[in-house]
């Protein structure tokens, strides 16, 4: 049966806060607080009794700090924040204290020594640090967030014709080296050479990208998995599904045969309330159900995946060829050195504020 055709209209850009309450730039705070951070009777960040302050001895000391996404208008959720410790004073870190960062941002790390820290902070390929000096016992918390950074960070984009991931990477203060993928082999090229790709930290496949790479995708899909194996970063969204099953032909399995291009772009346009199953995401959205729209129909659908690859959201797709799939995988990752995932659902001209806060959490994973 022919796909329907799709018509595609430029994206209308939602800014995202994520998180609840202060933005970052409402954030100001004392240097130091009381024993319970949270206040007398109050519980701290998840619900617990805060009596206990995780300060171990009279002697140790606490940090406490927050940490926003590098565009500076949202919290990271996630993240892990960690300082090493060199206690016996030969030069070789022997303890490390460390902490994710919770729904609103937050790290606590506790029993550390008095002196000079430098607090590490990282989530994917994105990461900052935070020096600090704690001169008495008890808990300091930061004045000022930190972002994470995007500086060093080497990006390129496969561009598409029916997704602009872009725009969420610009965005998110990130930059990035476009190859044309609309038309022209020029893209291939780069797929073809392991040493061009390996300039970078993260390659994006968006949707709609031309089939002028079909001929080389033996090839292609073998760049892409030694690239990821290598410690790189993939994401490839709906109709680039090609992609991410040529590097991974065994990790997801999508819908029709696996040889023939195209056969998994089913879906039916329609709105899913999808189940959220990452754990950060579901911080981020404050729920375990998200409102995800295909505007656009035939997207391609998964159908399963292997024990080794987490799903993170999943959800009923009904098929334009009649049928539904039941809880099909509709965002997965998968950990090979590096990270690649796949969603079914892209940056269109329908994006609800759910996909928005997912995808932006997608980027900060790679």
């Amino acid at each position: 049966m022919p796909r329907p055709s799709r018509t595609w209209v430029a994206p209308a850009l939602v800014v995202l806060v994520l998180g609840t309450g202060a933005t970052c730039t409402d954030y100001n705070v004392k240097k130091t607080l009381p024993a319970n951070p949270y206040g007398e009777g109050d519980t701290g960040r998840d619900g617990e009794d805060t009596a206990d302050t995780g300060v171990d001895e009279p002697d140790d000391a606490a940090v406490r700090g927050r940490v926003c996404d590098p565009s500076g208008d949202g919290w990271t959720v996630g993240a892990t924040a960690w300082v090493e410790l060199d206690l016996n004073g030969d030069g070789t870190p022997d303890q490390r204290v460390e902490d994710e960062t919770d729904s609103e941002g937050y790290f606590l790390l506790s029993g550390l020594p008095l002196g000079a820290h430098r607090v590490e902070v990282e989530k994917g390929s994105f990461s900052t640090t935070i020096d600090v000096v704690l001169n008495e016992p008890g808990l300091t918390e930061l004045a000022e967030e930190e972002c994470l950074e995007a500086e060093d960070l080497r990006v390129a984009v496969v561009t598409g014709e029916y997704d602009h991931i872009g725009s969420i990477l610009t965005q998110m203060g990130v930059d990035f080296d476009p190859y044309v993928g609309t038309y022209g082999t020029a893209y291939v090229e780069f797929l073809k050479d392991p040493e061009a790709m390996s300039e970078y930290d993260i390659i994006f496949f968006n949707c709609g990208i031309n089939e002028a790479w079909l001929p080389s995708r033996d090839e292609i899909g073998g760049n892409i998995r030694a690239f990821v194996e290598g410690g790189g970063s993939v994401y490839a969204s709906d109709w680039a599904y090609g992609f991410f099953e040529a590097a991974f032909p065994a990790a997801v399995d999508f819908y029709g045969d696996d040889e023939v291009w195209g056969e998994a772009a089913v879906g039916d346009v329609g709105r899913i309330e999808a189940d959220v199953l990452d754990a950060n995401m579901m911080a981020i959205l404050g729920s375990n159900k998200a409102d995800l729209t295909y505007d656009l129909g035939a997207w391609a659908v998964p159908v399963s995946v292997l024990s080794t690859v987490q799903v993170m959201v999943a959800g009923d797709a009904r098929l334009y060829i009649g049928g539904v799939q039941q809880n099909a995988p509709l965002a997965v990752k998968l950990e090979r050195g590096g990270t690649a995932i796949y969603t079914s659902f892209h940056n269109e001209q329908q994006i609800t504020l759910d996909m928005e806060a997912l995808l932006e959490e997608i980027v900060l994973n790679l």
